[in-house]
């Protein structure tokens, strides 16, 4: 994360002297205000000019700091050796500076050494990204050394003075946490990338693209990308700082629409984060067009303004008592704790240290694994409010069969007290009060079943209407509208040539407006809208189904030909992978409403067709269909060769609405129908079912309607 130009201050003036000392073969001392430094506006002065003007002045920061001036910063060291190990090693920590020039005295005058990432990574005199200028330096000797730094960026001056040994040991240090911090975000980055394509949730999605774009930046930032990946292209390695860090930004920006909600909850939020967005793409424009400081000061002015307007509305709807707007507010207060910090290093108000330096990957490391365990809190929210729904209608349920129960029993009672006065008369009436009795509970159970089919039926009319007049309107909008948009595509053929202005506005009316964004929102909505409306045809399609159980005539058909037609018409959905076996029995006729009985070999295959895609989608699988005759009635066994059930599932697989598909995939209303078919018939369905091994449902249907 790059920091924020308003925090940079220029360096204090400071009269004095400062003497690094070098003491132990394990000392490495931050050198920090026993610097002296002097700004080269005109970047032409050499080191004999330099030296002999002696303008410079002592910085008061550990860390100086420089904004965006493209001013020669010149560097003088004193160092002295009171350790026996000769060599030395001087460090600049920054690896996104330009151009250094590093002067060791020697007997023959100053020795000129150049580095920066300006030249190919292999020209480094240390192969570390880091720059690393090793010198020989006596015991109980005093050397000074100078650098000419220039650089596009913001300048941070870090400097470690040390042997040899210490510095590499630090080295170590740093790539190991660099490489655990690269660790978490690339896990963290492929196990919610595993998720979204499990739950298809546009928030994992664009969480992975700012966890990639954040990793990526940090990398980039210290030097990793352009020693690994680009060393012999230093321009590619500077784009990739602004590409990343654009990456980043318009990462946790969708990523923050979609998790909170903002367009419904915060529409004005929305749109200004919109206009970040657009920002972020103008960076890596200007970049590219050759205007790089600009591009810089775009992208800190971003990273400034987004934090503090992410932190005020994240505050916001954290006040409105929002679950997923705290655990944001939380993972964005790390991260912003860890950037004050670093600041704050900068400045000179924390002493640089190995915690100072590597905070801000700290904090983005916690704030990844905080929005993880955030989007996973969601899914469980989401997970047990439907529980609690289902809770809910159980409940109903009891409560209606406790009702019930209560009523048999009322009329259990006055028929127990009825039989035993009409026993004292006659045998046979005892035999007729019985029969009375199977009659009636006979015509309760009928009773709630015309009940709920009215009610169905009911609910199914209500829908229709409406979802007819959505359906019946979706193309004539996409018409209207794709004749609009072409309309401004021919108003814009059509202006003159000679009058630029015209099409000069009318470009800054479609940029105003975002036309391009705007036309894909449009496209998106609207085939939402269809999918909906079609999703909703078919719920209403088949409540109507499922209430109407007696409708069409009792014929006497051939089980054999409905389950070879509906083949027919599932063939496409197969795919060409399953194949099916028959064992027909030719005697196979039954009494029945045929197209009732399609309906129960269309759900059922259907089901086991995608029972066999959801094992392998690569390999085939076997359905197989047998028919057999027997004196009273027809036996039809429908096997797979699929995923098979669960004990519970299979206790539940007939329960209206119940699925164990996807949102989206299924209405849950299938093997319900299925189940009303075969008992409007007196027949009866069993169902054996291994996990992993595939399913049978076995239909029993009587030869003679009764």
């Amino acid at each position: 994360m790059r920091i924020f130009p308003f925090l940079l201050l220029l360096l204090l003036p400071f009269t004095g002297k400062g003497q690094i000392v070098i003491r132990s073969a394990d000392t490495r001392v931050l050198a920090g205000t026993n610097m002296a430094l002097f700004t080269d506006s005109s970047r032409g002065m050499t080191l004999e000019e330099v030296i002999r003007h002696n303008h410079f002045v002592k910085t008061a920061y550990q860390v100086p700091n420089y904004q965006y001036s493209g001013d020669a910063i010149w560097i003088r060291l004193s160092v002295e050796n009171r350790q026996s190990n000769e060599v030395l090693a001087i460090e600049l920590v920054n690896p996104q500076l330009d151009s250094i020039s590093f002067y060791e005295a020697t007997p023959q005058g100053y020795r000129r050494t150049t580095s920066g990432d300006n030249l190919p990574f292999s020209e480094r005199v240390f192969n570390h990204q880091h720059y690393v200028f090793p010198v020989s330096l006596e015991m109980g000797q005093t050397a000074v050394y100078y650098f000419r730094v220039v650089s596009e960026e913001q300048m941070s001056l870090p400097v470690n003075v040390g042997t040899l040994e210490s510095i590499t040991a630090n080295h170590y240090r740093s790539d190991i946490f660099m490489g655990l911090y690269l660790g978490i975000m690339f896990v963290m980055f492929f196990y919610n990338l595993f998720i979204y394509f499990s739950v298809r949730d546009k928030s994992y999605l664009f969480y992975v693209l700012y966890i990639l774009g954040i990793a990526l930046a940090q990398a980039s930032l210290q030097g990793f990308t352009f020693k690994y990946a680009l060393p012999g292209s230093p321009e590619l390695n500077k784009f990739s700082v602004v590409l990343f860090s654009a990456l980043g930004g318009i990462g946790a920006i969708s990523f923050t629409r979609f998790f909170l909600h903002l367009k419904e909850r915060l529409p004005v939020v929305n749109k200004v984060l919109h206009l970040f967005a657009g920002l972020y793409l103008t960076a890596v424009i200007t970049f590219l067009l050759g205007l790089h400081k600009i591009s810089y000061n775009i992208l800190d002015l971003c990273a400034m303004l987004l934090s503090f307007y992410a932190l005020y509305f994240s505050i916001r709807l954290s006040l409105k008592g929002i679950r997923s707007a705290r655990f944001f507010l939380l993972a964005w207060s790390f991260f912003m704790i860890g950037l004050f910090i670093y600041v704050g290093r900068n400045l000179g108000w924390l002493p640089y240290t190995f915690f100072t330096d590597h905070v801000l990957m700290m904090s983005s490391a916690v704030e990844g694994i905080l929005l993880s365990v955030a989007l996973a809190d969601r899914i469980n929210t989401l997970k047990k409010e439907k529980e609690i729904s289902q809770a809910d209608a159980l409940r109903v349920s009891r409560e209606n069969e406790l009702l019930v129960r209560e009523q048999n029993v009322v009329l259990e009672q006055k028929v127990d007290e009825r039989t035993s006065e009409l026993q004292k008369t006659n045998v046979e009436l005892n035999q007729t009060l019985s029969e009375l009795k199977n009659t009636q509970t006979q015509l309760v159970n009928a009773e709630k079943m015309a009940s709920l089919g009215q009610l169905t039926a009911g609910i199914a009319h209500e829908i229709n209407n409406p979802i007819n007049f959505v359906t019946s309107n979706i193309r004539p909008l996409r018409r209207d509208i794709n004749d609009l948009m072409e309309t401004i595509k021919r108003f814009e053929a059509i202006l003159p040539e000679d009058q630029p202005h015209l099409r000069k506005q009318l470009e800054s009316i479609k940029n105003e407006l975002d036309f391009s964004y705007l036309t894909e929102e449009i496209e998106v909505l609207i085939s939402g809208m269809e999918e909906g409306a079609v999703r909703t045809a078919e719920i209403v399609k088949g409540l109507r189904t499922f209430s109407r159980l007696d409708e069409s005539d009792l014929k006497k058909v051939n089980v054999n030909e409905g389950i070879d037609s509906t083949l027919i018409l599932l063939n496409s959905s197969m795919g060409g992978r399953i194949k099916v076996e028959r064992v027909y029995d030719e005697d196979a006729l039954v009494e029945c409403y045929p197209g009732k009985l399609n309906q129960v070999f269309m759900n059922i295959l259907n089901n086991a067709i995608q029972a066999i895609h959801a094992k392998d989608n690569h390999s085939t699988g076997t359905l197989t269909l047998t028919t057999k005759a027997e004196a009273e009635q027809v036996i039809i066994s429908i096997k797979d060769s699929g995923s098979g059930m669960t004990e519970e599932t299979k206790q539940r697989i007939f329960e209206p609405f119940f699925t164990t598909k996807a949102v989206g995939q299924g209405t849950g209303l299938g093997l319900s129908i299925v189940y009303s078919i075969i008992e409007s018939h007196h027949g009866k369905i069993d169902i054996q079912s291994t996990l992993g091994e595939g399913t049978e449902f076995i239909l029993t249907l009587p030869k003679v309607h009764k």
